[in-house]
């Protein structure tokens, strides 16, 4: 609670913080920020019309030649957004050691604020998904409702992985080249890109297992199938909760010697 209370009193800084990370990602560039809108329209626009219109993939049960490409999205956006949390912060220390070193600022704010960029980025990403979902579709659901509350669980893995790597990475230099890898596997064993009944039922169980594959067929329900999430998104949440109190003691433990080496 006490690192709680320390980054509330804070948050001034670390809002300043975060909308310099936010234009330093686009400065130089003639649109500036309206990428951040146009980045996720122009991907809804050519999933929809690749997957759509030329291929026509369909998923079994689903009539709307639309849906697949909006199926995908709605999984494969909070995806990026975790996968962009977990990335930015593992260098994080690396790209503000002077801030790290000079500053008086808590070290946990150094890796919170990548991670809190991408809450913007999928917030878009997810209000031109919906506003897809019912011109294509012709769907909307109240359901919508319970998206803040998935936002802020997929939040709750990224500090608690981001925190882990951040150090991790000081420690393993090798480890940042391999979580592009390792979360591109993530990726693919996880069910974004296909429907979980294509999976071989022997891995099923496991399956189970992966709380990003509840995580994110909860957006899928609130979105697509205007439904109330399935109960796994509890077992997620109780697991994002406490992997991120691991995370923070973490980094709280490693973050002076990670220091010497940064």
């Amino acid at each position: 609670m006490s690192i709680v209370k320390n980054i509330f009193s804070h948050t001034h800084a670390l809002r300043l913080l975060v909308v310099r990370e936010l234009a330093s990602r686009y400065k130089g560039t003639m649109l500036g920020v309206f990428w951040l809108i146009l980045q996720p329209l122009m991907m809804v626009i050519v999933y929809s019309f690749v997957f759509s219109v030329i291929m026509k993939v369909r998923i079994p049960g689903m009539d709307n030649s639309y849906h697949f490409a909006l199926f995908l999205m709605t999984a494969m956006m909070p995806f990026f957004a975790f996968q962009d949390a977990v990335l930015a912060a593992s260098n994080s220390l690396f790209a503000n050691s002077s801030l790290l070193h000079k500053s008086t600022l808590p070290p946990l704010l150094i890796p919170t604020v990548p991670i809190l960029t991408t809450v913007v980025t999928e917030v878009i990403a997810l209000v031109i998904i919906v506003m897809a979902t019912f011109f294509l579709l012709n769907q909307v659901s109240f359901y919508l409702l319970l998206l803040p509350i998935l936002i802020l669980i997929r939040l709750c893995l990224s500090f608690a992985i981001g925190y882990m790597v951040a150090t991790l990475s000081v420690f393993i230099q090798d480890l940042r080249q391999a979580l592009g890898l390792l979360l591109t596997m993530l990726m693919f064993l996880t069910p974004i890109l296909y429907p979980i009944s294509m999976i071989p039922i022997e891995f099923i169980p496991a399956n189970n297992l992966n709380p990003l594959f509840h995580l994110l067929d909860a957006y899928r329900a609130v979105i697509l199938r205007g439904e109330f999430p399935d109960i796994g998104l509890v077992y997620v949440a109780g697991f994002a909760v406490m992997l991120l109190f691991l995370g923070v003691w973490f980094f709280q433990k490693t973050i002076e010697r990670a220091k010497e080496f940064v």
